[in-house]
């Protein structure tokens, strides 16, 4: 275990992404199935984890160029009074997976999502199976979501960690920080703040871009989880901090930052 260590740069958070999982997993590529320029592109799937943190499509290779695409989960098609649950655009190209990546969001294991998508210049396609290769979904195609029940696209969806849990207690200055639901056997940094309020990692690395709750963060210390993702320390601190700083864990690897609590 270790101790809190002196000030470390924010940008230490910049570990790899690694808590991102497949989940729904259709690699068949046997066809070119849609162009972009057809719309209404999208296709049904049913996760196996109750939680959905990004998706991917194959480019069908030798259609289009290089152009943005935006991957959608909704709760029903658009045209059905569906919810849109998240979203993630990204730089794609012909023959390559193109994946983005979101928050994690719930969702109900054997319930039936859709992934929409769309493009910036509809001149690429997506690859496919015609064979009915995943029996949980089925293609939609061309202007009001035409049903192909025995065709798939080649995709893929995700999970990740919905984030960890941060409990304080003790009378400070000698307290117990426990954090649960954090990557198992992965790196949780500490950070304290004098205010409770957002700020958004800069730079551009892995984790650019995540929320954090307490500004400005400083990184206190780096702990390693527990196998059940947990972390528990019984720390006396300086009296200075009590009632004048704030407390928030991170899971490093997956760049998820807990609630915050005061001390």
């Amino acid at each position: 275990m270790k101790h809190f260590l002196a000030p470390l740069a924010l940008a230490a958070l910049t570990a790899p992404l690694s808590a991102q999982t497949i989940d729904v997993d259709q690699p068949s590529a046997t066809v070119y199935m849609a162009g972009f320029s057809q719309t209404d592109l999208a296709q049904s799937f049913i996760p196996n984890v109750a939680n959905c943190s990004g998706a991917g499509m194959f480019a069908q290779p030798g259609v289009g160029t290089a152009e943005d695409i935006t991957i959608e989960l909704w709760d029903a098609l658009p045209i059905a009074g569906g919810t849109l649950l998240a979203s993630g655009t990204t730089a794609g190209a012909p023959g390559t997976w193109v994946d983005v990546f979101w928050s994690a969001v719930p969702v109900t294991p054997g319930t039936t999502y859709y992934l929409v998508f769309t493009s910036n210049f509809n001149t690429m396609g997506i690859a496919g199976d015609t064979a009915n290769p995943y029996a949980g979904g089925q293609v939609y195609a061309n202007a009001g979501y035409g049903s192909f029940p025995t065709f798939d696209y080649t995709f893929r969806t995700y999970y990740g960690n919905l984030g960890p849990t941060l409990t304080v207690t003790g009378t400070c200055p000698s307290v117990t920080f426990t954090v649960s639901n954090a990557t198992p056997f992965g790196a949780i940094a500490l950070l304290t703040g004098p205010n409770a309020a957002s700020i958004v990692v800069g730079g551009t690395g892995p984790c650019a871009g995540t929320t954090l709750g307490v500004a400005p963060p400083t990184i206190r210390g780096i702990f390693g989880a527990d196998a059940a993702g947990g972390l528990s320390l019984t720390l006396t601190l300086p009296a200075g901090a009590c009632g004048t700083m704030f407390l928030q864990a991170v899971d490093v690897g997956a760049c998820a930052p807990s609630n915050v609590e005061a001390l």
